[in-house]
């Protein structure tokens, strides 16, 4: 089950490191098992964790939030949610290029704070994400 200070946790870090500034969500995060999530999404078995459906529902897998690999999953889907309720007009295309570039920040910002060893970033995120999958 999802945290919910964890979510506070990641609009808090979208509002001091993002130009979604003082947006405030009204946030619907719908947790499924893998198999519930990739039906929703894509009828049978795909590659996805996560996915956002206007105007403020983020469908999750239900995994460990205490790993930041897997926060950073939620946090990109709330860019979604933040660029949906800005109005963003932006093309798909560069709003998952911001999604991306914003979930790597976040990545690589939080390996800092935690003085990880080996820093985190999406690339290597989602090697590990892929024996979920699997």
């Amino acid at each position: 089950m999802l945290d919910h200070k964890i979510v506070k946790f990641l609009i808090s870090w979208v509002n001091e490191n993002t130009v979604y500034k003082g947006f405030l969500l009204n946030l619907e995060i719908i947790d499924l098992t893998l198999e519930e999530l990739q039906y929703k999404a894509c009828r049978g078995k795909c590659p996805v964790l996560a996915f956002f459906s206007a105007p403020n529902i983020i469908y999750i897998a239900q995994l460990d939030f205490n790993d930041l690999c897997n926060q950073s999953i939620l946090l990109h889907e709330m860019i979604h949610v933040f660029q949906y309720q800005s109005g963003s007009e932006m093309q798909n295309v560069f709003r998952e290029n911001e999604a991306y570039q914003i979930q790597n920040k976040f990545l690589i910002d939080e390996s800092l704070k935690a003085e990880a060893i080996d820093q985190l970033n999406l690339k290597k995120c989602r090697s590990m994400q892929s024996n979920v999958l699997d």
